[in-house]
């Protein structure tokens, strides 16, 4: 029997994935646009036509133009904050007790604003959501792919600047086909050696190779990750190296991925050992929740309580925090399923 959508919901969540730009509610939307004054289409269906991609997505490519309008309303510290503290606000509604919010910050410049206080900013709404919505959050850093390798250095050496002020961590988003994780060696090395916490998108474009060059490059985690099923040579050094994916069903269908639950590796990673997580990817540009990803799951695969049990155990494993977080985690983990398995 399907676990019940009223369960999902009081399901203790960790999420690791989730891009600040692409999950921002339509009510703040409409708040930034008039804040920026930056006309809206009339109707909600032209509205919804700038942000949020269509299920049926030709590729990752269709899937990023979807970020393009929200970018232009992320230009000042304010319209940050509120985004950032929107987002934590939503999280809360799907009863995730740990978020990290990942944005690059070079795309939050056309205003004349530096990194530092854009990434300021960014931290300052993160932190008020925390304290008003009780869920604790923390930022990552992204570079950004079509950029300069230079460019992803200096966010790199922005991140190691804020590691104690609410930034965890560094990754590279973007454009994969075309700028494959050894593009971006020199950036990553920098963030190595500054002792950075990673996280690479990789295997979201049919590239398993992609997946273990990060991890050969120093990638704790793994944004996505879904190629590796095509390639299972490397399912064992991911394994062996507890390597957390990130994975986004409603967003791996939508950039093509994959095109069938049959072949969607959910749950096949999952029996084989690998830390699999569950996230929104983008809750707006991909019109989802947490507890919709959840759900869909549970419906596909007739997923048990103890499944879930062990995506948010590696959820905490996987979380960019101090032993000491993530013992407080995995305690209220612990707690809020023994409540669901008393029911």
């Amino acid at each position: 029997m399907t676990i019940s959508k009223q369960i999902i919901a009081q399901m203790p969540k960790i999420e690791l994935h989730c891009h600040l730009d692409g999950s921002i509610s339509l009510e703040t939307i409409h708040k930034l646009a008039k804040m920026e004054n930056i006309p809206l289409p009339a109707t909600l269906e032209e509205q919804q036509a700038l942000f949020i991609a269509p299920e049926e997505t030709k590729d990752l490519n269709e899937y990023l133009e979807k970020f393009h309008f929200i970018g232009r309303l992320l230009q000042t510290t304010a319209a940050l904050e509120l985004a950032a503290f929107d987002v934590v606000k939503q999280a809360s509604y799907d009863n995730v007790k740990y978020i990290e919010v990942r944005f690059a910050p070079t795309l939050h410049t056309m205003k004349g604003l530096t990194l530092q206080e854009i990434v300021s900013a960014v931290v300052k709404g993160l932190k008020r959501g925390e304290v008003e919505f009780g869920v604790l959050s923390n930022a990552l850093l992204c570079g950004m792919r079509h950029e300069p390798v230079e460019n992803a250095i200096e966010v790199a050496k922005v991140a190691k600047s804020q590691l104690t002020h609410g930034v965890v961590g560094f990754d590279l988003a973007g454009n994969e086909v075309d700028f494959p994780p050894y593009a971006f060696e020199e950036a990553i090395k920098v963030a190595k050696d500054l002792d950075i916490p990673l996280t690479l998108h990789a295997g979201e474009c049919h590239c398993g190779k992609n997946v273990y060059d990060a991890v050969v490059l120093g990638a704790n985690r793994i944004g996505h990750g879904i190629a590796l099923k095509d390639t299972p040579e490397y399912i064992e050094y991911i394994k062996e190296n507890e390597i957390v994916l990130e994975l986004a069903p409603t967003s791996n269908f939508q950039t093509k991925t994959v095109t069938s639950w049959e072949e969607y590796p959910f749950k096949k990673f999952l029996d084989l050992g690998l830390k699999v997580t569950i996230n929104t990817d983008n809750r707006t540009v991909s019109n989802t929740t947490l507890n919709k990803e959840y759900a869909k799951l549970a419906e596909v695969y007739d997923l048990t309580l103890k499944d879930f049990y062990k995506v948010s155990c590696n959820g905490v494993f996987g979380a960019f925090v101090d032993d000491e977080v993530k013992k407080e985690l995995g305690e209220i983990v612990n707690e809020e399923f023994e409540k669901l398995n008393g029911h």
